[in-house]
């Protein structure tokens, strides 16, 4: 709960820095929990909260993003059926160890801060014994703010694409 309400309260609109799976997931799942709720009590006091959620969700699932050392644009994603196992995947990864252009790693303890300069971040070799080991897509390449302009642009436009569908869902 304490996530929750660190998202809801303190993060509303914070789009920038890094999120861990921790505060993600369980925001998600306490959005969940209180969404289904709302569900059974009354449909109008759930779209309100709906709408009054749709921010802080969309602002943690762009930190997440940035965590796991994506950018913004990937959040759109989210709402595209076969696509969205894609989002669900780079929601699940484990955070980049190291800073990024996003910031500091959430994860990383005081006491792993003052020992950084001693200690090398434990690597992680991927297991590979497969015919696809071969087969790869980058789609790391992609890069929305050459198309849109800067980050901030897309996360607009990446909020109105949502309240769009959202409004044209409901009519």
């Amino acid at each position: 709960m304490r996530w929750y309400i660190e998202v809801v309260f303190n993060n509303y609109f914070n789009f920038y820095g890094r999120a861990r799976r921790k505060e993600y997931w369980t925001f998600l799942l306490i959005h969940f929990v209180i969404s289904i709720g709302l569900y059974f009590i009354s449909k109008i006091v759930l779209i309100a909260y709906l709408f009054i959620t749709i921010c802080p969700l969309v602002a943690v699932g762009i930190r997440r993003l940035h965590d796991t050392g994506k950018n913004s644009f990937w959040i759109l994603i989210a709402g595209l059926p076969p696509l969205n196992l894609l989002y669900i995947y780079y929601m699940c990864l484990d955070s980049d160890p190291k800073t990024n252009i996003h910031g500091e790693s959430p994860k990383r303890s005081y006491m792993d801060k003052i020992l950084s300069d001693d200690l090398d971040p434990p690597t992680v070799s991927p297991l590979s014994s497969s015919r696809f080991d071969n087969l790869s897509v980058d789609l790391s390449s992609l890069n929305p703010e050459k198309i849109f302009g800067s980050e901030t642009t897309v996360q607009i436009i990446i909020l109105v694409v949502i309240l769009i569908s959202i409004l044209i869902k409901s009519i």
